[in-house]
C-alpha cells in the first residue's frame, strides 16, 4: 500500500502523565491503545505519487504522475483475543493518471467499495491479525497488496513512558506483491517515532510525533521462474526516506491528521541486462474528518 504507514489507523491512550513538569527529562507518557468500544472515526486520505526512470534503456520515458483519494471508516468493535478488534471499511476510492484512460481502474475499485478490514491490534498497536471481508466477486487487483500491508500499516507503541525527544524504532517487512516471487532475505524499511510536543489544551491532551522512514540501500536477489520453469534470478535494492508527523488526540483516542513526504528510489538489474534505476515522489496527508 503506497505510502501505507499513512494508514495507520493508530489511536492512543495515555495511561500515565508524569506530575514533574519541571526538571530535566520533562514530563512522560505511557502510551498504550486502549480506544473505547464503539468509536467510529472518519479518515480522509490523499496520496500523490510522482515516478520517473532515471537510468536505464527507458530513461526517455517522461514522468508519471498518479494520485489517489480514499475515504474509510474506522470502527472500534472492542476486546478479542490478546487486544482490541477494530473494522475498517473502505467508503469510496479514486485515483487521477494522467497516463490511464478514464475509467480504466473503475472495475477494480468498485470491488472494493465496501470491503473490510478486520485488524486485531495488542496494547501497543502491534498487529496480531489483519484479514479482509466482504468482497464480492473477483477480487480487486489492489486487494492482496492491501492484504500483505496491513502489518505494516501501524507503528507500535513504545515499551515504557516517554518524553519530548525520546524516540523508539520500528522495522517492517514489506510486500514484494508476487506470490511466485522468492527472495535472499527479508527487505525492511526503518523507522524512528520521535516525541515532538506533548500538548495539553483543556480537558484533552495530544502527543506529537515525528517520523522518519528510512530504506536499506541493500541489495536482494529476486528469483522468479521463468518460461519452461527456469528459474530467472535479478537483483533489487531500495533506497531513500520519508518523513512527516503524526498527531494523536488522547481524548478521542485517533489519530487527528498525519503528513508524509519524501523520495524512494529503486534500483533493479538481471544477469546480461542493464541495470534500471527509478525514483519515487511520495506525498501523503491523512486527515480525520469526522468522530462520533
Amino acid at each position: 500500500m503506497p505510502g501505507a504507514r499513512s494508514l495507520a489507523l493508530a489511536a492512543v491512550a495515555l495511561v500515565t502523565v508524569g506530575a514533574c513538569r519541571g526538571g530535566a527529562s520533562g514530563p512522560k507518557v505511557t502510551l498504550r491503545y486502549h480506544p473505547p468500544a464503539g468509536a467510529a472515526y472518519h479518515y480522509a486520505l490523499d496520496q500523490q505519487n510522482a515516478m520517473r526512470i532515471e537510468g536505464g534503456p527507458m530513461s526517455a520515458m517522461p514522468e508519471q504522475t498518479f494520485r489517489m483519494r480514499m475515504y474509510y471508516t474506522q470502527l472500534v468493535k472492542g476486546p478479542a483475543q490478546g487486544g482490541v478488534a477494530v473494522t475498517v471499511t473502505f467508503d469510496s476510492t479514486s485515483i487521477e493518471a494522467p497516463g490511464m484512460g478514464p475509467g480504466a481502474m473503475g472495475p477494480a475499485l468498485d470491488r472494493m467499495r465496501g470491503m473490510k478490514s478486520d485488524v486485531v491490534y495488542d496494547e501497543r498497536m502491534q498487529v496480531l491479525s489483519a484479514a479482509f471481508t466482504g468482497l464480492a466477486g473477483a477480487p480487486s487487483p489492489v486487494t492482496e497488496q492491501l492484504g500483505s500491508s496491513m502489518k505494516g500499516m501501524a507503528f507500535p507503541l513504545p515499551e515504557g513512558p516517554v518524553g519530548v525527544g525520546d524516540s523508539w524504532v520500528a522495522e517492517h517487512e514489506l510486500p514484494l506483491g508476487q506470490q511466485a516471487l522468492s527472495t535472499s532475505g527479508p527487505l525492511k524499511s526503518r523507522t524512528r517515532i520521535t516525541v515532538k510536543e506533548i500538548q495539553v489544551a483543556g480537558v484533552d491532551t495530544s502527543v506529537l510525533l515525528g517520523i522518519e522512514t528510512s530504506f536499506p540501500d541493500e541489495p536482494i536477489t529476486l528469483t522468479q521462474q521463468g518460461p519452461g520453469g527456469a528459474p530467472k534470478t535479478g537483483t533489487l535494492r531500495l533506497s531513500g526516506n520519508l518523513s512527516g508527523e503524526q498527531l494523536y488526540s488522547l481524548k478521542r483516542s485517533a489519530q487527528v491528521r498525519a503528513m508524509m513526504g519524501g523520495t524512494i528510489k529503486m534500483k533493479s538489474g538481471a544477469a546480461g541486462q542493464p541495470e534500471m534505476t527509478m525514483a519515487m515522489t511520495q506525498q501523503t496527508s491523512l486527515q480525520l474528518t469526522e468522530a462520533k
